[in-house]
């Protein structure tokens, strides 16, 4: 395959219209999608450390400290923001959309600036919609990606000492990134000199952090991790195999209308591999990642996949640039010049004008419908009982706004939840004040099959983004799936 001309790279002003159709990619999909309801497990850790009360999640409840977010980085970066007076969702929107920026700059580094490979590369991760979902969810995904190019960028630059750095720091982001960190150790293997200044930053963060974590929260590992290591459905073998499934098309098919484009990424995962440097290392730490997922089958959301995803737009990349040069020279050199000359600029403004006309008509009814009412009701009713306690699954949108303890029933911030086997237990256990329980078959099966349990408790709202209100519902008048569909419960007086 003969390698692309050197005079051929993309100018400043062509990168700058890239990084334009990102940015409005990223402002356009915010109507279109809402936060995360994990986004606010983290805001409120970093709220309660900005406030002075540490990284908790129930500031002053007995068994804190717990370590319920596994994204310590992200974490205190929003704290920081928090203490500077910043408004927490508004900061982590702004954050992950410079973090994309950057995370674009280094894409058109790693594929050294050649006009095809570049603009393919940067458009499509500006506008495929999982992507642009995740970005603006206010997870970390964003960071993680940031740190992981960076690394793998500074390793092929010869700056070992800043790989180091940026691979603790993609450790620090998420778990998941142990993985980057041996494989560019490997990638150095053979460079004494550059693997001495790699491992020495990346084992002195690494024992830093554990040192920190154990000493307050007596392990380093979250108690997140944990939880979400003992969940089990009904059918625990069933739902492995359904796990591996939707593993690997989260992975390389989130659509299946994507297949068409399946090819391109099959000529792009051997260019990559075959070309060595950041673009292998990459797309080694993007498969890593999946088979590691495939081979544990862990419960998965879609932020996990922000990487493979990345590393799929650069496959698919490469396979274009790989069909553009077997065209440009069936095409000759006047319209190859064309291409290389004012593609860039026309196709991102396509980009972020097709993004402009969909965001208008699709735009999210969660945030007016679901988390402002919810959040209305959550603080009116902590602020007139501060000592109330609520038991809920989803406790991220709930836990922004509710000022006393937020019990959760899957045990990612409240380790008392895994003691007990179902979540009836737990309100025969605890007898909280106020249940939100998730309006989807499974959850209401179970607690209707234990009406002695729930015969103390009372629905006085609902939150959902159809406009549905009726509050004493059967397990059949809901779907399968969990949406966002809260139903409230009062405990009734004695």
């Amino acid at each position: 395959m003969s390698p692309e001309p050197r005079g051929l790279r993309l100018s400043a002003l062509q990168i700058a219209f890239l990084l334009a159709a990102v940015v409005a990619c990223r402002l356009f999909a915010v109507r279109a999608c809402p936060t995360y309801d994990d986004a606010f497990i983290t805001y409120r850790y970093a709220a309660n450390l900005a406030a002075g009360d540490g990284l908790v999640y129930n500031a002053g409840a007995a068994w804190e400290p717990v370590l319920g977010t596994t994204t310590l980085l992200y974490s205190l970066v929003l704290a920081g923001l928090a203490k500077l007076g910043f408004d927490l969702v508004a900061a982590s929107l702004a954050f992950n959309v410079v973090c994309d920026v950057v995370t674009a700059i280094l894409l058109v580094l790693l594929v050294k600036r050649r006009p095809v490979a570049a603009t393919a590369l940067v458009l499509g991760f500006a506008a495929l919609p999982e992507l642009a979902r995740i970005s603006v969810g206010g997870m970390e995904s964003p960071l993680f990606l940031l740190c992981a190019v960076g690394a793998c960028v500074a390793v092929d630059g010869r700056r070992a000492g800043l790989a180091g750095c940026l691979a603790a720091a993609t450790c620090l982001v998420r778990p998941e990134g142990v993985l980057l960190a041996g494989i560019l150790f490997l990638a150095q293997a053979r460079k004494p000199a550059d693997l001495v200044r790699y491992t020495v930053p990346l084992l002195v963060a690494g024992a830093i952090a554990i040192a920190a974590l154990t000493y307050v929260y007596g392990t380093p590992i979250p108690q997140s991790v944990t939880a979400k290591s003992a969940m089990q459905g009904v059918d625990p073998a069933a739902e492995k195999v359904a796990r591996f499934w939707m593993i690997l098309r989260q992975a390389f098919l989130p659509r299946t209308a994507y297949a068409a484009v399946l090819p391109f990424a099959a000529v792009g995962i051997v260019r990559a591999i075959r070309a060595g440097g950041a673009v292998r290392n990459l797309s080694l730490f993007a498969l890593a990642i999946s088979v590691s997922y495939l081979a544990a089958r862990p419960h998965t959301w879609g932020w996990y996949y922000y990487v493979p995803l990345a590393s799929w737009i650069l496959w698919i990349a490469l396979g274009v640039e790989s069909a553009w040069r077997w065209c440009a020279r069936r095409a000759g050199p006047a319209l190859a010049h064309a291409v290389d000359s004012f593609a860039p600029q026309a196709a991102s403004v396509a980009i972020a004008a097709v993004a402009g006309f969909l965001s208008s008509r699709l735009v999210s009814p969660i945030q007016a419908q679901v988390y402002e009412p919810l959040w209305a009701w959550a603080e009116r009713t902590s602020s007139a009982e501060p000592l109330a306690r609520i038991l809920a699954s989803d406790i991220g949108a709930i836990g922004h706004r509710w000022k006393g303890i937020v019990l959760d029933s899957e045990g990612l911030t409240w380790p008392e939840a895994l003691v007990h086997r179902h979540p009836a237990a737990i309100i025969e256990a605890t007898r909280p004040e106020y249940l939100m329980v998730v309006a989807e078959r499974p959850r209401l099966r179970h607690l209707a099959e234990r009406p002695s349990v729930m015969a103390d408790y009372e629905p006085i709202a609902r939150f959902n983004a159809t406009g549905k209100q009726e509050l004493v519902l059967a397990p059949e008048d809901v779907p399968m799936d969990w949406s966002q569909d809260y139903l409230i419960y009062r405990r009734k007086s004695p």
